[in-house]
């Protein structure tokens, strides 16, 4: 007979040699982009002119309201975990927002667990937090072209792309909605489809070079038990949390845009809108990172350019998306790297807990035999 020891200091930890590589990974990747790649097509030198132009009243507008979304983040947590600080899920966002850019799934949602655990709540009502803090904005963003394409109808701009994108949005809101109904259909359901999760997640994170992970079964069927409750009672403020939030991300893009002399005539409000949500729906479904970051830029940039009217250089329509993405995420991805470095260092058993609770199996050296029982023949 076992019994489950706490972890010593390196039993889930990855080595340095592992923690060297992935960072040589990251800065591969960006140098190949941004080095190589878009260079080809953009010119850094009139992006450098279209950022340098911009006054403090600019950086004042773009500054406060990426302040303010932040604690957005944390209301969207409250609206899973009652009770939440917002201090607390502020700092949970900025550390989750540093796993989420530079490590793969499911590392944001390891962080967010850990947090919640240190919190005070117990581990299941935390797999809840973690986990539908990530599916509930997700869910958003899948309905967003749904949402853009009524609000182009009413603005009389609707056109056969729109109607496309809007299809596809409408076919993967069906597809979320049939795995809502069969986790929500019975006990019986629900473990079966978290079999197939198990099943899909492992052969994800052997790609990744990660030790594949069981059955989900019983996992689905505890967040079913305990997330549908908390969705009933909660999906008021949830659904607020996560408008706000995107509306103030909305509104991110659209004063970059103005900085860098992009006007109304040139790109509306509406068209603006259409392109935001189309780009966000693409970072769902195409899931490279967890924040979206490249594909919801690529997309934006896309879809910005061939929308826009008059005579305006790509170069500039680049820079107010590199302004976007600045104040969006990587302005918050400083301090959150000395959050979460904090956080490990402090909290090194939640850490290591949290990863345990996602998948990662228990080394032998976390195993240890149990005493006899002094009784027993």
């Amino acid at each position: 007979m076992t019994t489950q020891v706490d972890a010593g200091p390196n039993a889930s930890e990855p080595s340095p040699a592992k923690r060297i590589v992935r960072v040589l990974v990251v800065v591969a990747i960006v140098v190949l982009i941004f080095g190589w790649l878009l260079p080809q097509i953009i010119d850094y030198e009139v992006i450098w002119e279209a950022l340098t132009s911009l006054t403090w009243q600019d950086l004042l507008v773009l500054g406060l309201l990426a302040v303010l979304r932040v604690p957005t983040e944390a209301m969207v947590y409250r609206a899973m975990l009652p009770g939440l600080r917002i201090a607390a899920g502020s700092e949970a966002y900025l550390s989750s927002n540093v796993a989420a850019n530079v490590m793969p799934p499911p590392a944001s949602s390891v962080v967010q667990y850990a947090y919640f655990r240190r919190e005070g709540f117990d581990g299941q009502t935390s797999m809840t937090g973690a986990i539908g803090s990530f599916v509930f904005p997700q869910g958003a963003r899948i309905v967003l072209p749904i949402i853009a394409f009524v609000v182009l109808i009413i603005a009389g701009q609707a056109d056969e792309e729109a109607f496309i994108i809007t299809a596809i949005s409408v076919a993967v809101t069906i597809g979320v909605c049939v795995l809502l109904w069969l986790v929500g259909r019975s006990e019986t359901s629900a473990r079966w489809l978290g079999a197939q999760l198990g099943r899909f997640v492992s052969w994800l994170m052997t790609k990744f070079h990660k030790d594949p992970i069981g059955d989900l079964g019983d996992q689905v069927v505890d967040f079913r038990d305990n997330a549908f409750a908390i969705v009933r009672q909660r999906w008021p403020m949830g659904s607020i949390a996560v408008s706000f939030n995107l509306l103030l991300t909305y509104l991110i893009l659209v004063a970059s845009l103005r900085a860098v002399g992009v006007e109304q005539s040139q790109l509306g409000l509406v068209i603006i809108f259409a392109c935001f949500a189309v780009a966000f729906f693409a970072g769902v479904v195409i899931p490279i990172t967890g924040s979206g970051l490249g594909i919801v830029d690529v997309v934006m940039i896309s879809a910005l350019v061939a929308s826009a009217t008059g005579s305006i250089d790509k170069n500039v329509i680049v820079a107010a998306v590199v302004m976007w993405r600045l104040f969006y995420g990587l302005l918050a991805f400083f301090p959150g790297t000395l959050t979460l470095a904090s956080f490990s260092k402090n909290n090194a058993d939640l850490m290591r807990s949290a990863s345990s609770e996602f998948g990662a199996e228990p080394s032998s050296s976390d195993v240890v035999p149990e005493p006899p029982d002094p009784e027993s023949p």
